[in-house]
């Protein structure tokens, strides 16, 4: 069962001027080690670059959190298997709220296009077997008539 989808789409040329005026300092904010190794292969960084933002952005609206509660730029990423298809990881941290969301694996297309890249991502709910056990709460609140 899916939990979330979210897509993204963005401007390459906005992306190629920030890497132009911030360089290593915008790639040490946006990528996961191993995303900074594929980085050190590519021969299109300022794509690679875009890619994995748009990524990151749809992952995180799939989540339900944007980067906020408990997750930031660096707690979800991108890397491709031995494929070359796109898979979702994710930081300690980034596994902790996904965890706790209860979301299972996650799934991304990336493309791109006249100067534009698109991001999809669908995160698919975690098997019963594997999420946490519930927190007893205080129960239902009493109804009328009731004490």
């Amino acid at each position: 069962m899916i939990f979330g989808i979210g897509i993204d789409v963005l401007k390459v040329d906005r992306i190629e001027r920030v890497f132009k005026n911030y360089g290593e300092r915008f790639v040490a904010h946006l990528l996961m080690p191993a995303e900074r190794i594929q980085l050190e292969r590519t021969a299109r960084p300022v794509r690679f670059l875009a890619m994995r933002f748009a990524a990151k952005e749809a992952i995180v609206k799939g989540m339900g959190t944007g980067f906020a509660h408990g997750v930031w730029i660096r707690d979800v990423g991108i890397v491709q298997n031995s494929w070359g298809k796109p898979e979702v990881v994710y930081s300690e941290r980034g596994a902790k709220v996904r965890d706790g969301l209860g979301i299972g694996d996650g799934h991304v297309t990336l493309t791109d296009e006249a100067g534009l890249v698109v991001a999809v991502a669908v995160l698919m709910r975690a098997s019963a077997a594997a999420l946490p056990e519930p927190v007893p709460g205080p129960g239902p609140a009493p109804g009328p008539g009731t004490r």
